[in-house]
């Protein structure tokens, strides 16, 4: 018998090897083993097994097998090797980015001890027993909190609360636990108990409907509008797989800003709960691989690249917030979206797929209007609460003689209001910094990045200028680089200068500022979130982390400073994405029963996305949207791949562009878009020309024929003259 196998390589060839007597019966596809490769041996995984080599040449014997846990289970093998075809990727590729070899490394993480009250302690408390001071404190600290609580945490009740819970744990008072010290950004540790969730008649109705299909692959769209309790239907329908034994895939755009989806796991299943995200060391995931694939978790919560879990028993596959381009990876391959692999990965399993969604994505209600997907729909808000009324200030009609043309008069009156009533404020600023650009008043020159085509932001914090896409800092120039004129000046606003607006115009106002520059160091996401969830500050402040996924029932207020910005964008889903941000955000407003206000500032009051996102108007949004890209044959009604080709060399980045855009001109099938600069035409020193291939018929057209027979998948596999080119099935970005 004979093994081809592939290695984590650019390269889609496969290896022969001979399957030695010894390993006949234990090498299958998905195995990952060791051979003999350029006079050294290397772990690959087993593609397929043949009777009959398809190498003619001397051929070697596999080494062994190098792991049996690293095994890749059936129907995760099968969706690894759809990846591999559709988004033209080598399996080896995308196999070290589901299983990257530093998963077979040894880890023993450290435990960390978490304490309980017992049924003891809860009587000695009450009947005043416990007399030693730091005991009485730690017993009333914990005694309210139903979950464990982290030891260390304690040290506000004991100078040495390790030593105080041991001593309460010797009279049976208090229960110590331990923990694998694996990065938890919320510190949650429980047994989990099943949580009593009660349902709306809506609710019921989606979660009957869900529960009452027939077994097997069958994937749902649940829209469902903000605020209307999607997390309560999708927990209680987690706690009914697991109750039939078997497991659950929970994916989130990011865990660290999805608190409450991740803790609501956590508390409902506890230790059987695996989260997956981007903060865990490589050592970390491959630890919590191996227990994954011994079966020691039920539910796994985690980004993106969660869906390569190797989770037993699959039952449910839920995509939370499904319309999020965080789950389409850019770099490094496979490019790959999260969501489509789900389906597929469901389809494998005999799984069930929920996509939920406020503003779900043009391309999953299309699904759904072809009926490929059951739509669901909650329209109520949960509870008692109602939707917020939501207002548009036309920004060109304000006059700003003796305030910031940052912050409207209805905007400074409302957040006045609100404040009296020490209610919290929700502004959302989606550009980061002080000043978006540095410009020069007399001859017009703005200051760009010497590395990319971006103009550089002005920072207030060190007074200096950054590029926000590949990091460099430039100090401020007092003169203009192109005349010399001391005219120079910055304008636009981001975070930064409507933190200092705000400062101004409310003195004593508290603000937390949420951007990826006050989020950098780890655990800042929790730490800002639970300042402002425990009422220690007014105004969240934020771009568009804070606009989803987040529940504060004391926020009856958002602002959108300037809901223009990325409206103008070169790219066709710019409006759809305006229109799901400002309608996301406003719904973050009135979640109980105070009622709700957003307002929403623009210099374009007419644009019709941000008319029905204003209106809180989503079939109008979906009808309109779906007639513009019918009329211009974009997604859904039609498939698009992109070429990227980037170098240092301007000349011969357009002169590879061309040469192989020339052989994919003439097939009426298909129309070629370009070749030509991408809207950033130089990023980190390196030259970027791309082309655009769209399908005139979505069921006819196959790209990747096209592609293949045209110029090769071997042309992604090196450069070409110093010319990187690089392939992207259903692309998000354009830029």
């Amino acid at each position: 018998m004979f093994a081809q196998v592939s290695f984590p390589i650019s390269s889609f060839k496969t290896f022969t090897y001979a399957i030695p007597k010894s390993l006949n019966s234990k090498v299958l596809p998905g195995s990952c083993v060791n051979a003999p490769i350029k006079q050294r041996i290397q772990s690959g995984f087993v593609v397929s097994i043949q009777s009959k080599p398809r190498f003619d040449g001397k051929i070697l014997e596999l080494d062994s097998i190098r792991d049996k846990e690293l095994h890749v289970p059936g129907e995760l093998w099968k969706t690894l090797e759809w990846i591999s075809q559709y988004y033209i990727t080598p399996i080896g590729q995308v196999l070290k980015a589901a299983v990257p070899n530093t998963f077979l490394d040894t880890y023993s993480p450290q435990h960390v001890q978490f304490v309980q009250i017992t049924k003891e302690g809860n009587q000695q408390l009450e009947c005043g027993k416990a007399q030693n001071p730091a005991q009485k404190r730690i017993l009333s600290s914990i005694s309210s909190i139903s979950e464990p609580v982290k030891v260390s945490s304690l040290k506000d009740c004991a100078s040495s609360p390790h030593a105080v819970c041991k001593s309460l744990a010797g009279n049976g008072w208090v229960q110590i636990l331990h923990q694998p010290r694996i990065t938890d950004p919320f510190e949650i540790m429980a047994p989990g108990k099943s949580q009593d969730i009660t349902l709306s008649a809506e609710q019921q109705s989606v979660f009957n409907t869900i529960i009452n299909t027939k077994r097997g692959f069958h994937p749902f769209l649940l829209h469902g509008v903000t605020g209307s309790g999607k997390t309560e239907v999708y927990l209680k329908l987690a706690q009914e797989t697991v109750g039939a034994e078997k497991s659950v895939l929970v994916l989130v755009p990011e865990i660290s800003l999805t608190p409450q989806v991740a803790t609501r796991f956590r508390r409902a299943f506890g230790n059987r709960v695996a989260l997956w995200h981007s903060r865990m060391t490589r050592a970390e995931k491959g630890w919590t691989w191996q227990k994954l694939k011994k079966g020691d978790y039920s539910v796994v919560v985690g980004a993106r690249s969660a869906i390569f879990a190797p989770l037993k028993n699959l039952g449910l596959i839920i995509i939370d917030e499904e319309q999020e381009t965080s789950y389409k990876q850019e770099n490094p391959v496979p490019r790959y979206h999260a969501r489509d692999v789900a389906m597929v990965r469901g389809k494998y399993a005999n799984a069930t797929v929920l996509l939920t969604s406020a503003t779900p994505s043009l391309e999953s209600y299309y699904n759904a209007l072809q009926k490929k997907f059951t739509l669901l729909k909650l329209t109520k808000r949960y509870g008692e609460s109602v939707f917020p009324t939501v207002e548009v200030v036309d920004m060109k009609q304000q006059s700003f003689k003796n305030s910031s043309p940052v912050i409207s008069a209805k905007l400074a009156n409302a957040i006045n209001e609100h404040l009296k009533k020490s209610e919290q404020i929700i502004l959302l600023q989606n550009r980061r910094g002080y000043s978006l650009i540095q410009r020069c008043a007399d001859c017009g020159a703005i200051k760009d990045c010497q590395h990319c085509a971006i103009a550089m932001t002005y920072h207030r914090t060190d007074n200096r200028l950054h590029c926000h896409y590949c990091e460099a800092v430039e100090n401020m120039e007092p003169v203009c680089g192109e005349c010399e004129s001391v005219n120079v000046e910055c304008i636009g606003s981001g975070t930064q200068r409507v933190e200092d607006v705000l400062e101004d115009q409310f003195p004593g106002i508290s603000i937390l500022r949420m951007d990826m520059d006050t989020v950098r160091n780890r655990g800042a996401h929790e730490k800002i979130l639970r300042k402002f969830h425990n009422a220690e500050a007014d105004v969240l402040l934020g771009t568009q982390m804070i606009a989803k996924g987040l529940d504060f029932e004391n926020v009856t207020l958002v602002g959108v400073i300037n809901a223009d910005s990325g409206l103008f964008f070169p790219d066709f889903r710019a409006g759809e994405r305006i229109f799901q941000l400002i309608y996301q955000v406003a719904g973050r407003a009135g979640r109980r029963q105070k009622p709700g206000k957003a307002i929403i500032q623009t210099y374009n009051p007419d644009d019709i996305y941000i008319q029905t996102a204003a209106s809180l108007n989503i079939q109008k949004f979906y009808n309109i949207a779906m007639a513009h890209r019918q009329e211009l044959n974009y997604p859904p009604f039609s498939r698009i791949g992109r070429i990227l080709f980037s170098g240092s060399d301007k000349n011969k980045v357009n002169s590879v562009a061309q040469k192989t855009c020339q052989k994919l001109y003439g097939n009426s099938d298909y129309k070629i878009l370009g070749p030509g600069p991408t809207p950033h035409e130089k990023i980190q020193d390196m030259w970027r020309s791309h082309v655009i291939i769209k399908t005139q018929d979505k069921q006819k057209g196959s790209i990747h024929k096209f592609l293949y027979h045209n110029i090769g998948f071997s042309i992604f596999e090196r450069s070409r003259q110093g010319v990187r080119i690089q392939v992207d099935i259903d692309p998000v970005s354009m830029m």
